[in-house]
């Protein structure tokens, strides 16, 4: 929504720039309220925090005033309500956003210094053992909130401007520059790190050499080349919800009973700010053991709200920013937690074609360094090796149902064989029999044991003399035949979607499910063409119906979870309802086309999609 607010105030300023009179300004001003009062819902409190977040103010402070043109005096006034000047203020500012009564009644917030009333205890090592599983991720996102975490930095920051340099001497501390909220100033100052400085910068550099990271700052620099505050603006924008994500899914969220991080007072789950709060008083706790004015200052240097060696009294002023974040405390040590042993690195040889194809990949892949690009043609082989073992199995059962159906055909010819001999011998004793009617008297009992010695003799022809004992009484029994099963395994995917028998439908979902992990195991590179295995990407690419595809799901609910969680894309608060979210943002229709046309003979998304 702050994106439509800029675009106009934009709108706005382009409008009444170059205008002279109140009557030619004010129906801009109008169009403009109405808009803020019609298409957003922004409260008093927010209001003016969104206006100024997008340039509001400083856009028409830029323009010559002049008195009774395009601009008027309005009285300020001290604490009591005197009056004590007169500012000369653009009609635009006049006009539009807050009055001086809804400034006032913004002015009358109490939620910092409630806060600092309901302050929320810090469990140290609980903290920081999340706070190193997600540095240790490869995912974007989780190594971000890590680095949040273990720096106090905002999302911006770490996704686009911090840049950390180690401290000589010191393992916890780390040199930063690129803090937002300068307006133009660029401060240098140290801060401390959670995690040890050269794995935190290691994380750090990880981070910006990602390909998801590298795209999403190409496009807000495209967007807005010369403005990085709306840059640092649109980063936000953009990723806050996915980190945030990431921040209640292990610190906390609604509902937990049990947070990692304890909620704010006011809040109902844990967010990128959250972490901010939680890191200036771990970190201050840990390195600074003055007074509470010296962990107060201490905090605030941290936090950048000022970064002078020694600040004057007014610099002071600015610790009352620090008071915001000042409503986590800890009553326990804060330690010093290792980063993660690395596995011991071999040399491998190889001759200059080879190596110079490797750094080909490298650069295609978008990959670090040369081990990472041996490491995934190492995960493709084995893959390979996986689908050739999975082909060979196939091809023996093929081969043992061949062999079944060859057999069952030798039982069928020689069963006809017998029927036509039963026949002739029929055709025989008919044309044998007297034409005149004659009177036949026969014994019951050896007309009985006649027609059992005849059916034993045809059934050992059929079984190639297998003896069947007689029995004492033959009697006929009423056959249902039966009916044939269809090995839908062994059929092409043409015969499989050209079917709508149920036999066919489980087959297609299979098939489907196969196509996806072949296609993430070997030609998918990264997170944002990966595809997760859920109801509606095997709904799309098989055209089954959703409740057949959900019930195939928890049928082989361990394999499809396996898969998912293979490269990161389970769902890990609700494991029964596999990767929720995972294909969110992702362009699925491409993916399932690329995945119909490598691994389904280009059958299962055309069919499904009509």
């Amino acid at each position: 929504m702050s994106k439509a607010v800029q675009e106009e105030v934009d709108k706005l300023f382009e409008a009444v720039k170059d205008l002279h009179s109140l009557e030619e300004i004010k129906p801009h001003c109008e169009a403009f309220n109405e808009f803020i009062n019609t298409k957003t819902s922004y409260s008093t409190k927010s209001l003016g925090t969104v206006l100024s977040r997008v340039g509001f103010y400083k856009k028409f402070k830029s323009i010559p005033l002049e008195q009774g043109k395009n601009a008027d005096s309005e009285p300020k006034h001290d604490a009591q309500g005197n009056v004590t000047g007169y500012e000369l203020k653009h009609y635009a500012l006049l006009l539009c956003g807050l009055d001086k009564s809804h400034w006032e009644e913004r002015n009358k917030s109490t939620r910092v210094s409630d806060r600092l009333d309901n302050g929320q205890e810090l469990q140290p090592e609980e903290y920081l053992e999340v706070t190193g599983k997600l540095l240790e991720s490869q995912d974007p996102h989780e190594v971000a909130v890590g680095l949040i975490a273990a720096t106090g930095r905002r999302p911006h920051e770490i996704l686009a401007r911090a840049k950390f340099a180690s401290v000589e001497g010191q393992s916890y501390q780390v040199m930063f520059t690129g803090q937002g909220k300068k307006r133009g100033d660029k401060p240098v100052f140290p801060i401390a790190t959670l995690y040890p400085a050269s794995y935190v910068i290691e994380r750090l550099n990880w981070l910006r050499k990602e390909p998801s990271t590298k795209t999403l700052l190409a496009e807000v620099a495209n967007e807005n080349p010369t403005d990085v505050a709306a840059q640092n603006r649109a980063i936000d924008s953009r990723r806050n919800g996915s980190l945030n994500r990431v921040v209640r899914s292990y610190f906390g969220d609604k509902g937990d009973k049990t947070p990692i991080l304890n909620f704010r007072h006011g809040e109902e789950q844990d967010n990128c700010k959250a972490l901010r709060a939680a890191y200036l008083a771990l970190a201050t706790e840990r390195d600074c053991t003055g007074a509470i004015g010296s962990k107060m200052l201490h905090a605030a240097r941290l936090a950048g709200h000022f970064v002078k060696d020694a600040p004057t009294d007014r610099d002071l002023q600015n610790l009352v920013t620090t008071l915001g974040y000042a409503d986590y405390y800890t009553t326990k040590p804060v330690g010093f937690p290792d980063a993660p042993e690395k596995e011991k690195l071999l040399q491998i040889r190889a001759i200059a074609a080879d190596f110079e194809y490797l750094k080909e990949l490298q650069a295609e892949w978008e990959l670090p360094n040369q081990q990472s690009v041996v490491s995934r043609l190492i995960e493709h082989h084995k893959n390979r090796v996986d689908v050739a073992k999975q082909l060979q199995e196939s091809q023996r059962l093929v081969a043992q149902l061949e062999a079944q159906v060859k057999q069952l055909q030798e039982t069928n010819n020689q069963l006809e064989q017998a029927n036509n001999q039963l026949q002739q011998e029929k055709a025989a004793m008919e044309a044998s029999a007297p034409q005149q009617p004659q009177t036949v008297t026969l014994n019951v009992t050896e007309l009985d044991s006649w027609l059992e010695a005849k059916i034993i003799e045809v059934v050992n022809k059929v079984t190639l003399g297998g003896a069947i004992a007689p029995t004492a009484k033959v009697t006929p029994a009423k056959v249902t035949p039966a009916k044939e099963e269809i090995d839908w395994q062994s059929k092409s995917d043409s015969e499989v979607w050209a079917s709508k028998a149920p036999g066919a439908a489980v087959e297609k979902i299979r098939r489907s499910f196969q196509a996806i992990c072949l296609y993430n195991d070997t030609v998918a590179t990264g997170d944002s063409d990966r595809l997760a295995i859920t109801n509606q990407a095997l709904r799309d690419l098989s055209g089954c119906n959703g409740l057949l595809v959900r019930d195939w799901i928890e049928a082989h609910k361990d394999e499809v979870i396996s898969h998912n969680a293979k490269f990161g894309m389970e769902n890990k608060k609700d494991p029964s309802n596999p990767a929720s979210y995972a294909n969110k943002g992702k362009d699925t229709d491409k993916i399932l086309l690329l995945v119909n046309e490598e691994f389904l003979s280009g059958e299962g998304f055309k069919v499904g999609r009509n």
